[in-house]
């Protein structure tokens, strides 16, 4: 049990890792923690930093948001130095495949805010990797709109106690982008 979660009014562990582009992630972290979350923010500044955030095993926190760009490819990275390891990538884009042998994440529910990573693959290695649950968007959804999202999903487990797929639902149902986010597997631990 993490420190927080035994205050007086409790606060949950979550983490957010960004990949690229943190303006996504600072606006998440704000959103959260008005719900009253602790949050971790992890800034990958290399495909390797990720996977040791996907990988970080027992001491994973119940929730970890993966806040990035992506596309049919998977979640984008873009170029580096050639000092830094790319060799889990494939045309600048970490896919499924490269992801699967990596995650380690028992009892945790994976939130992507990742473009195009909802697919079957992306869930399996996921899955696969310990989480108890994977939700991503299937296409392209407006990015303006995701921290819409992923507050009203949070809100409803934080504050009203929900369940998760109860408040995946209410989320989909209030957004215009129910259609774009597919949830897999059942509750996050704790």
């Amino acid at each position: 049990m993490a420190v927080d979660e035994s205050f007086f009014i409790p606060r949950r562990p979550i983490g957010i890792v960004a990949v690229g582009d943190q303006g996504e992630a600072l606006v998440l972290r704000a959103i959260l923690e008005n719900l009253g979350a602790a949050v971790s923010l992890h800034l990958a500044g290399t495909p390797g930093d990720f996977l040791k955030v996907v990988g970080q095993g027992p001491t994973a926190p119940p929730v970890l948001i993966i806040s990035g760009h992506g596309d049919e490819t998977g979640f984008i990275f873009g170029e580096y130095s050639s000092r830094i390891d790319v060799s889990m990538l494939s045309d600048g884009s970490l896919n499924a495949r490269g992801l699967a042998e990596e995650v380690d994440l028992p009892g945790t529910a994976v939130i992507s805010t990742a473009c195009a990573t909802g697919g079957k693959d992306f869930a399996a290695a996921f899955l696969r990797g310990g989480a108890s649950a994977y939700m991503a968007p299937e296409g392209f959804p407006v990015g303006a709109d995701i921290p819409l999202f992923v507050h009203l999903l949070m809100h409803g487990m934080l504050r009203h106690g929900m369940p998760l797929r109860e408040a995946f639902r209410r989320a989909q149902v209030t957004t215009e982008l129910y259609e774009r986010f597919t949830l897999y597997g059942a509750e996050p631990r704790g």
